[in-house]
């Protein structure tokens, strides 16, 4: 019947039951232990299965339970047992509504708990704003509300035929007898708690608990019973302008500005809906705190079942196991056949002693010397041998549904996964930097995936910024760039090596053709698997009070979008509805080996020149176009106008192209040398420190602005700094590769080189897209806020750099190796064929 009022009176009670934060220790002691006291001796005169109705609530009984709860004296105009005390016929009716509610202990408390302490005119003017009604004089929702507040605490309420109204009258009315069922709904609602100055604004509830409140009601009048189950409702409210200029003082905060609002949660009838529980949120007189409503809604429990999607991944990727586990039997079963079938032919040739066999493998020959000698080899070049050998190179050869069931072999995948030997051409240095660069990359979205979202003191991070030793994270970033790097000197170099080991030297159209399906080949079958598991079961997967808030917006951009990414066109698409956040990365990658041959085709055929100018065009449209859009956007950067960087500048292929370019001028210099230059010693040390100057220029100069709050570098000096960091890094790292290629890195070169960084180089690619797909499970996953310090912070860093690298293992073993191998299977037919 009043199913918005309804849903106003629990947001009211339960909230204001936590808010008074001058409410001392021992204060709190004794309020829980008058409050035990009370629903014990009422608990003695009721049954458990009745609920009482407030008209039968002793008034007196009320007077001496308020006292003995301290009710300031200004309250007492407000009752209208005080008769002469009331100021006014507007006082009264106030005192009228206020004494229904006051009727009942309980819910007296808890309303009261937030004014007892409370002190000075301010206090009342806000009771007066809350009550008699707003500046003008108008009645407001509250007034409104309260009168409704004996219908819902009395029987009748129960009978209510609104589901919501009589659920919450049912929780209203198990409360005032202390209900355990109750009980557990106001105990698993949220409460404000410690460090709100320092980013706490999230007032977690106890997820669980909430929904495994179950009760049985049943209605006296018609015998119906129905069940009240918990519902986990979320309360977003705009920060109030008192607290933003106290938190303002921490200077700028690397977080997102989407998570700036009050997350209150609270346990509520999931009976009632979003749009009542909003419409109730929204009567609250939230401007006399200075705060509006920002949304209210609840946590949606969903079956993976019932969405298409979600059944579609799982049949995928049951598919996909199931072909590895049959491709591994089918390769065991083979192996012991062929093993067999050898022991059994190198018994027919031992086994009989007066065989032809046998006495041709006994043969005794003499030596030169004159000594007798067993003609041990002869074994090997008996018929029956070669043909065993034979019928090996048959099964290789022939049969293209052995050969694909063989690609899914789990052993055979993992045993190229894990093989450390290198083929020639190979830059050792690359696995070790490709690594470093990846655990950098890692550690910098550990530290702040989904804007902090998570963390209880978001302000501590302000502080940390100001450190020399944060910039290392800070700038994380570069790190990215060394990855474009790797990718124009790898595609250069080998793009040449393969031309001159070609016939004619120079590349031809079938090589081209494979060249752009190996790439596409290369990266999109995992890629797609990862953006099918993201946007059809991740969201299933993840629960607890933050996954609303979160929510995986971008998971209904990869069914509408999901086309663009796999044209690679995600980061120029609707950059604004880009599906998986980390997948801007690849479509640059791909755009710039789209792009590579205007450069790589002249350098092949000759016009060294030519390919040189275009490489050079790369660099400057990079720096031309991050300069200006740099300027464009006021020189903004991760930590200033972030959102803004990141879809205007950030991700734009034009912005990030210089890097790709550096790297494949390297990738000629080293093919050209066949990575092997001698550099002088002199020229050595010079070189090792310009650049490693220039690294640390490029990773550590942002602490000349962060280590004061007030001490902001001028939009001028933003912009150089933001267009020329990235292609000085690139220049850094592309000094370490040359001098370790071509043998004068020393110790560096020693161990970037070592061969343990080969397995985990080969697992780079899957660990860079399933480390954002796990950062998505782990941050909102959690049931509370997590106090972040240096310890929290590498324990959560370890455990996501290693997990990350163990689903890589898997997504390797079972989709990426096994496209690799079809692949070689149908080029190796298509060879035969021509």
């Amino acid at each position: 019947m009043f199913p918005t009022q309804s849903c106003l009176l629990i947001i009211i009670l339960v909230c204001m039951s936590y808010v008074n934060t001058f409410q001392t220790y021992n204060d709190l002691h004794k309020y829980n232990q008058t409050s035990k006291t009370s629903i014990a001796q009422r608990g003695r005169n009721t049954t458990v299965d009745s609920l009482p109705s407030s008209s039968n609530v002793n008034n007196n009984r009320d007077q001496e339970h308020l006292k003995q709860h301290n009710v300031p004296q200004w309250f007492d105009y407000m009752d209208v047992s005080q008769g002469p005390k009331a100021s006014s016929t507007e006082a009264n009716e106030s005192a009228e509504v206020l004494h229904t509610v006051l009727r009942n202990p309980q819910l007296a408390t808890m309303l009261l708990t937030v004014m007892g302490k409370q002190q000075g005119d301010s206090m009342q003017g806000v009771l007066q704003t809350f009550v008699s009604g707003g500046s003008n004089g108008e009645e407001t929702p509250l007034l409104s509300m309260l009168e409704k507040v004996q219908y819902l605490l009395s029987p009748e309420g129960l009978e209510s035929e609104d589901r919501c109204t009589a659920d919450v009258s049912a929780y209203l009315q198990g409360v005032e007898q202390g209900q355990m069922w109750a009980l557990q709904m106001l105990d698993a609602s949220g409460k404000p708690g410690r460090s709100i100055l320092r980013g706490a604004i999230k007032f977690l509830g106890n997820y669980d608990e909430c929904l495994d409140v179950s009760h049985t009601l049943t209605n006296e009048s018609t015998g119906e019973s129905h069940v009240i189950q918990g519902g986990y409702c979320h309360f977003l409210l705009t920060i109030p302008p008192s607290v933003t200029n106290v938190t303002n003082g921490y200077g700028p905060l690397p977080i997102n500005p989407y998570h700036m609002f009050i997350q209150w949660d609270l346990c509520l009838p999931n009976s009632c809906n979003d749009s009542q529980v909003k419409e109730a949120a929204s009567r609250l007189p939230l401007n006399a705190t200075g705060s509006s409503l920002w949304s209210a809604y609840f946590s949606k429990v969903t079956d993976w079942k019932e969405d298409a999607s979600a059944v579609t991944t799982v049949v995928v990727i049951c598919f996909i196991v199931a072909l590895s586990l049959v491709g591994t039997l089918y390769d065991i079963i083979s192996a012991e056949i062929d093993r067999y079938r050898r022991q059994r032919y190198t018994g027919d040739i031992n086994g009989d002693s007066g065989s032809e066999a046998g006495a041709y493998d006994r043969e005794v020959i003499m030596n030169d010397d004159g000594q007798k000698r067993q003609n041990v080899n002869n074994a090997i070049e008996r018929p029956g041998f070669q043909r065993l050998e034979n019928q090996e190179e048959k099964h290789q050869n022939e049969g293209l549904g052995r050969q694909l069931l063989l690609s899914f072999s789990i052993s055979r995948n993992t045993e190229k996964i894990l093989n450390t030997r290198t083929g020639d051409g190979n830059l050792g240095c690359i696995h070790g930097i490709r690594v470093l660069s990846m655990a950098w990359v890692i550690l910098g979205h550990a530290v702040s995936w989904d804007g902090l979202g998570s963390y209880e003191n978001v302000s501590d991070y302000a502080e940390w910024t100001r450190r020399f030793t944060m910039q290392f994270i800070i700038n994380a970033s570069v790190a990215v760039d060394t990855f474009f790097l790797l990718s124009g000197c790898l595609v250069t170099f080998l793009f040449l090596r393969e031309c001159e080991k070609s016939a004619r030297g120079k590349p031809t159209a079938r090589q081209m053709v494979i060249y752009y399906i190996h790439r596409w080949w290369r990266l999109t079958p995992v890629y797609m698997i990862i953006v099918m598991f993201y946007s059809g079961l991740l969201d299933h997967l993840i629960d607890g009070p933050l996954a609303e808030s979160k929510n995986l917006i971008d998971k209904d951009h990869c069914r509408d979008n999901w086309w663009a990414n796999l044209l690679y066109i995600n980061n120029l698409y609707k950059i604004d509805e880009m599906c998986l956040p980390a997948s801007w990365f690849l479509a640059n990658d791909m755009q710039f080996y789209v792009v590579a041959p205007l450069a790589l085709l002249p350098l092949a055929f000759g016009f060294a020149w030519l390919g040189y100018c275009v490489i050079s065009g790369f660099i400057a449209i990079h720096v031309i176009s991050y300069g200006y859009l740099e300027w464009q956007t006021a020189g903004s950067s991760l930590l200033l106008n972030g959102r803004d960087f990141m879809d205007k500048v950030y991700r734009l292929p034009w912005c990030r192209v210089g890097v790709f370019a550096i790297g494949m001028f390297l990738g000629v210099l080293l093919h050209k040398t066949k990575c092997k230059l001698k550099i002088r010693r002199y020229l050595l040390v010079l070189g090792w420190l310009v650049f490693l100057a220039v690294g640390l220029l490029c990773s550590y100069i942002t602490y000349d602005q962060m280590r004061e709050a007030d001490r902001q570098w001028d939009a001028n000096t933003r912009i150089v700094y933001e267009t020329l960091s990235r292609p000085g890094w690139a220049l850094f790292v592309s000094w370490i590769i040359l001098v370790c290629c071509t043998r004068n890195g020393g110790v560096i070169n020693s161990i970037l080189s070592w061969s343990a960084w080969i397995p985990l180089g080969r697992l780079t690619y899957g660990a860079y897209l399933n480390h954002t797909v796990l950062l998505s499970y782990t941050e909102v996953s959690v049931r509370s806020l997590r106090y972040a310090d240096v310890v929290f912070v590498s324990y959560h860093y370890i455990g996501t750099f290693a997990v990350s690298f163990a689903l890589s293992f898997i997504t390797c073993v079972l989709v990426e190796s096994p496209c690799l191998s079809l692949e070689k299977v149908v080029l190796t037919r298509l060879s035969l064929k021509k």
